[in-house]
């Protein structure tokens, strides 16, 4: 196998992995069995605790640190008041952590802490609740968006509850990760672990109310049951330091060997750390019981693993080490954490796991001492990792598929599809590394084939009537865009109205709240998109197909949408590779063009506007439909798109430039459409252009036209490029 150079490897960043030092500014231990104080261990933010709530010394959770009581709080009006103490405000990073028990048999929503106001963006509040999602889960509320996790903790047993949050720059309640029992529980995003539901909402906590542990804004959602060690940290804590907090004293801490690789009988050293309350501690491979020691020497002959096992009570726990014996190292991992297939410019992130090493390398370049790298390949590449010690040499491989620029992040063609009807579409182009997206069935959609007026276009889909599907399988994870879709986009479809009549959805994200939509009223084709329900957060753009065509032709339509300054918003509408509408400036911020409802195509009514969207099924075909995240496409790559797509037949192709040297005239033809008035403009560079003849009405479906006093053979004058623009 012949390796590619390791020059895209000059583009690395080592990533080191650094522990979170977050503060905690607030610890309320909970241990005073006795009185109405529940004490502040950090800055002195003491507690009332109100409504007769009663302290309980016998059945307490598994606190590492230790507890000596928790609080039994009835439901009605038990609770914790920290007079004077605001929580943390704004967009402030935080941690959430608290011991909870309560029953099965009262799972409504139930306070565990809050504090803020009770406005929209403003409140911040961690209860259980049965409202959303899967019931009897935990939840961080912000008034106006919500995020639910997937685990049942009302079934009377303790359980350490955890939420995380921290400002990416568009504060958001999706931003939040919600752990339980030390386990991560719900992140957006996640293809494991997605939330139960959600709904975005920005986050500002309000310096208002005071926090109150055991409550909420409601009445009637006061804790019941048991509550524990409640903590707050002024920063997002790590998947290892929840862990911890969840974590009791565990029967096996650690398990060790002194080399992991050795000669034959050379001594080694298996050391642990281990619950002295242990039953039970001992080793296999014949070493046999090791209580009340912390280490043994072994002698291997040969490649062994040794597994430590404890039991306490009716628990037990294992751990386990290798060593080799005059063996080769082993990769245990090597993967890549991205998507396998990525734009030129994009980066992933190579992982490996090896064991048994003295040196490693990947296409040549040492990374001893590393576990992963970020790389950023201009061009696919097959990366290979080579691992050796004093007894061999292990190697394996990966390959990175790179696209050019001009690539969609998802691509969905009909183009190879066998004919017939069609249950699931899935994009033949994906670099968004979820590899679940796909297009559903649900009115229905037929693989056709015949002629068209694009040379390319040979196949496409009758009446298509699609959802969008995605893995994990949540509302605001359609697949397009950011977690809150605040970027750039491109869309690109090619399509057939099959009449002007009806109107029809050719493709919709999100709502009539906040959402995008590409729609077809007659002959006139529009491009909306919107994240508020108002003029000023609104843009719609049109044009109106008759113009150019007639309903049985394919249309290729590119729509833009530039939300990236994050205060006005700004669309343009390109058709047959050239600018028909905008650009157009909204009047107000529009920062997100995505709202909760899946993406459907060739359907859907929810789309944005001021009045409600009736429309009537699709009956046209579509051929192409694609998605440039976090890009806006340029006019050149709009035009080359549209002229790979309609070939011969582009409506503004130069079929044909013939130089007439005794006239001293250049006689240029192309494609056009009667009725429109097109542009010639020529460019020796490709980058700037000249304006020959702006004015040029079509004589039919070609038209030709006349540069004066041109001679291409002059000495000195450099090569000309034309191309034909549609005026009108």
């Amino acid at each position: 196998m012949s390796l590619p150079s390791p020059a895209p490897l000059l583009a690395v960043m080592l990533l080191a992995s650094t522990p979170c030092q977050a503060e905690l500014v607030a610890h309320w231990k909970i241990d005073e069995a006795t009185g109405v104080l529940a004490a502040d261990s950090i800055n002195g933010h003491n507690g009332i605790i109100a409504g007769g709530a009663r302290w309980n010394t016998v059945n307490l959770p598994p606190v590492p640190s230790g507890t000596n009581a928790a609080l039994e709080l009835d439901g009605v009006d038990d609770q914790i008041d920290i007079t004077g103490y605001k929580g943390i405000p704004g967009t402030g990073a935080r941690t959430i952590s608290a011991w909870i028990r309560t029953s099965h048999t009262n799972p409504q929503n139930r306070g565990i802490l809050s504090w803020g106001v009770n406005q929209t963006s403003s409140k911040w509040t961690f209860r259980i609740q049965t409202s959303n999602g899967t019931p009897g889960t935990i939840r961080i509320e912000a008034n106006g968006g919500f995020f639910v996790g997937n685990t049942v903790v009302t079934d009377g047993n303790w359980h350490h509850v955890a939420v995380t949050w921290e400002n990416d720059g568009t504060p958001d309640v999706l931003d939040s990760k919600l752990y339980v029992d030390g386990v991560l529980d719900a992140e957006f995003g996640s293809l494991t672990t997605p939330p139960s539901a959600s709904q975005s909402i920005a986050i500002n906590t309000a310096s208002s109310a005071d926090v109150r542990i055991g409550d909420d804004f409601q009445v009637n959602h006061n804790w019941f049951g048991g509550m524990d060690d409640v903590r707050i940290y002024n920063e997002a804590l790590d998947a290892r330091e929840i862990a911890a907090l969840a974590k009791g004293t565990p029967i096996i801490t650690n398990f060790d060997a002194s080399e992991e690789v050795v000669a034959s009988g050379q001594a080694i050293t298996l050391s642990w750390v281990s619950d002295p309350a242990n039953d039970t501690l001992e080793i296999d491979n014949g070493i046999g019981d090791v209580s009340n020691l912390s280490m043994v020497t072994v002698n291997p002959t040969e490649s062994t693993i040794y597994i430590l096992t404890g039991r306490r009570g009716t628990s037990t726990d294992s751990q386990k080490v290798r060593v080799l014996v005059e063996d080769p190292p082993l990769i245990n991992r090597f993967v890549n954490l991205d998507a396998s297939t990525i734009i030129e410019g994009q980066s992933v992130e190579l992982y490996w796991d090896v064991f048994g090493e003295s040196a490693i390398s990947l296409n040549g370049i040492d990374v001893t001492g590393e576990e992963q790298l970020t790389l950023s390949p201009v061009e696919t590449t097959t990366y290979v990792l080579r691992t050796s010690n004093d007894w061999g040499v292990t190697t394996t491989a990966l390959t990175v598929t790179v696209l050019g620029r001009d690539s969609p992040n998802l691509s969905w063609t009909a183009a190879g599809l066998p004919a017939g009807n069609l249950a699931l579409w899935s994009p033949h182009i994906n670099v968004t590394g979820n590899n679940a997206i796909r297009f559903v069935r649900n009115t229905g959609g037929t693989v056709q084939s015949g002629a068209s007026n694009f040379t390319t276009v040979s196949q496409w889909i009758n009446s298509p009537g699609f959802n969008l599907a995605s893995n994990p399988n949540d509302s605001w994870q359609d697949g397009l865009g950011d977690l809150v879709t605040k970027a750039n986009v491109t869309w690109e479809m090619v399509f057939r109205p099959g009449d002007f009549a009806g109107t029809h959805v050719l493709f919709n994200t999100g709502g009539n709240g906040d959402g995008t939509a590409i729609t077809i009223a007659g002959s006139l084709l529009d491009f909306r998109f919107q994240d508020a329900a108002t003029t000023t957060q609104r843009l719609v753009i049109s044009k109106d197909l008759a113009d150019i065509g007639t309903a049985t032709d394919f249309y290729h339509v590119v729509c833009l949408a530039d939300v990236d300054s994050a205060t006005t918003g700004t669309a343009k509408m390109y058709v047959n590779g050239q600018l028909v509408a905008g650009p157009v400036t909204s009047a107000g911020t529009i920062e997100d063009w995505d709202g909760g409802d899946l993406a459907e195509l060739g359907k859907g009514s929810n789309i944005p506007g001021s009045t409600t969207f009736a429309h009537t099924a699709f009956t046209g075909d579509i051929a192409l439909f694609n998605y440039y995240g976090n890009r806006l496409l340029t006019e050149q790559q709009i035009s080359n798109a549209y002229a790979g797509i309609a070939g011969e037949f582009a409506a503004f192709a130069i079929t044909a430039i013939a130089y007439n040297a005794t006239l001293n005239q250049m006689e240029v033809t192309f494609n056009s459409s009667p009725g429109s008035i097109y542009a010639i403009d020529s460019s020796d560079d490709l980058a700037n252009w000249l304006e020959v003849n702006d004015f040029i009405p079509a004589e039919g479906k070609q038209t030709t036209y006349i540069i004066e006093q041109i001679n291409p053979f002059e000495p000195n004058i450099p090569a000309q490029v034309y191309r034909v623009r549609l005026v009108e």
